[in-house]
């Protein structure tokens, strides 16, 4: 009897293995979609983290981290070496997302909390990024705001950070709303107890 409980742990932890290799890979698929997407129908915002951020919250901070630089690693190779330099945000993303569900309920207030704080940390980190290395004006669908407060008179240093606050706090709400859903279907519909947050 033992032996038969033994075996069923050890399948169930290698299903478990094999199903956050395959959910980490179509996390960084998700980004790179999200990403070509925002370029496409060129919205303010990016949605290069939708995945960082469902990663986070189902298999932790680690793997959230690992998600968020591993897209940009590949997006700097498929579009532009211009994301490798923002690879270090989106890491961070996925490490202070994975932190705060760990810790915290996964409910509307949280989810709130979590959009304002990663918001505030993704646009002072990116925007900094954004004004040193770039004087601002980096390639994506934002810079149609920033240049529009340019023309307005706000100078570089007070436009690139308006623009980095506003995108961020929509992108990161819509990416939020996108996961919250994904996660409600994956606890409550598929009733998988694999991931932490589903057995809370």
């Amino acid at each position: 009897m033992n032996d038969k409980l033994n075996d069923l742990k050890v399948e169930r932890e290698d299903y478990k293995k094999v199903l956050y290799r395959y959910l980490t890979l179509l996390s960084i698929g998700i980004n790179i979609v999200g990403a070509h997407l925002v370029l496409f129908l060129k919205l303010p915002a990016y949605l290069d983290s939708v995945g960082t951020i469902l990663a986070a919250i189902l298999m932790g901070p680690i793997i959230g981290t690992i998600v968020g630089l591993a897209t940009h690693f590949s997006l700097g190779v498929i579009m532009g070496p211009v994301y490798f330099h923002f690879a270090i945000v989106n890491g961070l993303i996925g490490l202070i997302t994975g932190y705060i569900f760990e810790k915290y309920s996964f409910n509307l207030k949280t989810i709130l909390v979590a959009s304002v704080v990663i918001s505030l940390v993704a646009s002072i980190m990116g925007n900094t990024i954004s004004y040193i290395i770039f004087s601002g004006i980096t390639g994506e669908s934002v810079d149609i705001l920033t240049e529009h407060l340019l023309e307005l008179g706000f100078n570089l240093f007070t436009a690139v950070y308006i623009t980095g606050f506003f995108s961020n706090f929509l992108d990161k709400l819509i990416s939020f709303a996108i996961v919250f859903y994904i996660i409600v279907l994956i606890c409550d519909k598929f009733k998988m107890k694999e991931f932490e947050i589903c057995k809370k």
